[in-house]
């Protein structure tokens, strides 16, 4: 969106063509400048000055002078007015949208920066320590009431902090903020609902990180559900940290679904469980690397395998017709499904390919102990028969225990 900015600052005035994707969210202060200036009755004119020479920094993207400039403001801002005025929370929209600001203009100096870890690091620590101190400074409000306590600014403060903590890879740090608001639930109730659904992509974000994949899913289906249609990139966002939560709950999504969204490359590991085909699965994985790295989610991957494997075991459950099954049937469709051949597919279990590659053996036994270790499967090893025996109660028991159900999803791999 093209906007042209007027901007008056210390006798400066400049008339500039803004277009950047960033930049209605950027000047969205400009209408409230001038409630500021009237409310204090020019008091603050120091502030507001200092607004309007980032927003010409930014304009002219000399993002240095820019961030600098905000991080002085934000800290101006905590000292000359969260910490003096009091009973009043009137001024917390600007609060919340400096310190956006603030997170914006590091992430586009930290990209100037290149791969200089170190420097990117110091720019978004210095983003995140001025951050918390309004954060703090809000947060010592909580004492009076809600009508006119800075708490109302909390849970956006708590997601600027997030999504700085998350890139420093601070995640103890975000998991504070987000305990926070998660004892003092009125905080979230009384917040906006942009400011609600950012929320909950941080919280189920750290929960695929502690891999609760139930606590996750309800958090992303929150943040979908409260996404209007007419905003599908940030649906596709949300849905590429919802679907692998489905998936590891033992669910799939539709293909539609898929389609919509432009992510089919879900679809090639979706198919590869489905089939208990490794070898697929191992493909996918290695296609599709760096795009799970670009949103952070490389860890996701290591899990996949396991996934498979217990798929594999449960259709050869299924094809013996038995809950003894000799480890040579599991080996040996192991074995076709390193080899790409779909194990969904057998008609009937024919051993077409038995084990004899005593390294295998060894690396198959260790997988299925690791899944009976991991509770992937209720079982025990007999060595003296050299089988497989299933509990009779709940052997593929629920990857997940909650009855809640998401209506994007289908349950195919339960």
């Amino acid at each position: 969106m093209q906007m042209t900015a007027l901007l008056h600052c210390c006798g400066l005035c400049a008339t500039v063509n803004i277009n950047t994707p960033v930049a209605s969210k950027f000047y969205i202060c400009f209408p409230l400048i001038f409630t500021l200036h009237l409310r204090v009755n020019n008091a603050l004119d120091e502030l507001i000055c200092s607004f309007h020479i980032v927003v010409f920094f930014h304009a002219f993207k000399s993002y240095s002078d820019g961030f600098h400039q905000q991080l002085e403001l934000v800290k101006a801002f905590n000292s000359t007015v969260l910490q003096v005025i009091e009973n009043e929370n009137w001024f917390m929209s600007f609060c919340c949208q400096f310190s956006k600001n603030l997170v914006i203009l590091a992430k586009l100096l930290a990209r100037r920066a290149s791969n200089d870890q170190v420097k990117i690091k110091a720019i978004f620590q210095e983003a995140a320590d001025a951050i918390l101190q309004c954060y703090k400074s809000c947060q010592a409000d909580l004492r009076n009431h809600a009508v006119n306590s800075k708490e109302i600014g909390l849970l956006s403060l708590s997601n600027s902090l997030c999504e700085l903590y998350f890139k420093l890879g601070q995640i103890d740090d975000c998991n504070v903020c987000i305990e926070f608001i998660m004892k003092n639930n009125s905080l979230f109730e009384i917040a906006d609902n942009a400011d609600k659904v950012k929320y909950k992509c941080y919280c189920g974000q750290l929960s695929l990180l502690k891999w609760n994949f139930k606590e996750a899913e309800e958090c992303f289906t929150f943040a979908l559900k409260h996404v209007p249609k007419q905003y599908p990139r940030l649906r596709k966002i949300i849905l590429k940290y919802l679907i692998p939560a489905g998936i590891f709950l033992g669910k799939v999504p539709s293909k539609k679904l898929l389609e919509t969204y432009d992510l089919m490359f879900f679809h090639e590991f979706t198919v590869a469980l489905k089939n208990g085909n490794i070898c697929q699965l191992s493909n996918a994985i290695e296609s599709n690397g760096i795009t799970f790295a670009k949103f952070g989610m490389s860890y996701i991957l290591h899990a996949f395998p396991s996934l498979c494997y217990r798929r594999i075991v449960r259709i050869v459950a299924r094809i013996v017709g038995s809950k003894i099954i000799p480890l040579q049937y599991l080996y040996c469709a192991f074995t076709l499904s390193t080899e790409g051949v779909n194990v969904n597919s057998f008609p009937n279990f024919l051993m077409t390919n038995i084990v004899d590659n005593c390294d295998k053996w060894n690396e198959f036994h260790c997988i299925l102990i690791n899944l009976i270790a991991k509770k992937n499967i209720n079982a025990s090893i007999s060595t003296a028969d050299n089988t497989l025996v299933l509990n009779d109660s709940a052997s593929f028991p629920s990857l997940s225990e909650a009855t809640y159900t998401n209506p994007l999803f289908l349950k195919e791999l339960a």
